[in-house]
C-alpha cells in the first residue's frame, strides 16, 4: 500500500482550495461549499421505520462494493490525486484495539503506521490503498475526509452509508454525482 505524508507544499494548496481539514466537524458547511449532498443507497432520507428494517448489519457487507467502486472511479477521475485526513486524536484506546481487531495482520500494521504520525494529512498513491480507506468508512471502523483537489471536492465518511459530498463548484458537484449514480448510489442534494 502507498500512501504518503503530504508535504507542506501539498497542504499549503489544499488548505488554500478547502480552509480546513476536519470537514466533518463543520456546524455550517454552506459556509465553505455551494454545492452539498449526501452520497447515499436510498434515494431519499428514511423514516424510522423503514431505516430499522433496511439498514441491518449486512447492509453495509451488501453495498461495499458501490462504495468502493465510486470511490476508485473519482480516484482515476481525480488524477490519482487524493489525499485523506486521519485526527489520530479522535481515536480512544478502546477504539483503536477494535479496529486493530477486525482488520488482517498487514493492515493492521498498516493502519498503525497510520496514526502513528500527528500530521493527518496523507497523500493515497494506489488504489489498494484507496480501497482499504474507503472500507474503513464503509464497515463504520474508521471515518477518513476524502479530498479530491481535482474536484473541488471532499467526501466524508459517515455511520449507515450516508457520506456527505461538499463540492465547491457545480462541475465538480456534477462529475461525483455522475459518478456515484453509474455506481447504483444516489446523491440526495441542496444547494446553497
Amino acid at each position: 500500500m502507498k500512501l504518503t505524508l503530504a508535504t507542506n507544499v501539498e497542504i499549503d494548496t489544499l488548505h488554500s482550495k478547502f480552509k480546513k481539514f476536519n470537514v466533518h466537524l463543520l456546524e455550517e458547511p454552506s459556509n465553505l461549499y455551494n454545492y452539498i449532498g449526501i452520497m447515499d443507497v436510498f434515494n431519499r432520507v428514511l423514516n424510522e421505520e423503514e431505516a430499522s428494517e433496511l439498514v441491518r448489519i449486512s447492509h453495509n457487507i451488501k453495498h461495499s462494493a458501490k462504495f468502493v467502486s465510486t470511490f476508485i472511479n473519482l480516484f482515476h477521475i481525480g488524477e490519482k490525486e487524493v489525499y485523506v485526513y486521519i485526527n489520530k486524536k479522535a481515536i480512544r484506546k478502546e477504539e483503536l484495539k477494535y479496529i486493530l481487531s477486525c482488520l488482517n495482520r498487514n493492515e493492521a500494521s498498516f493502519f498503525r503506521k497510520l496514526i502513528s504520525n500527528n500530521k493527518g494529512i496523507y497523500k493515497i498513491g494506489d488504489v489498494e490503498t484507496l480501497v482499504f480507506l474507503t472500507k474503513l468508512s464503509v464497515n463504520e471502523l474508521y471515518f477518513g475526509n476524502f479530498f479530491f483537489p481535482a474536484l473541488e471536492t471532499v467526501i466524508i465518511g459517515n455511520y449507515d452509508l450516508s457520506f456527505p459530498v461538499y463540492s465547491k463548484t457545480a462541475v465538480g458537484f456534477k462529475a461525483c454525482k455522475k459518478i456515484i449514480e453509474e455506481h447504483g448510489l444516489f446523491i440526495r442534494q441542496s444547494m446553497k
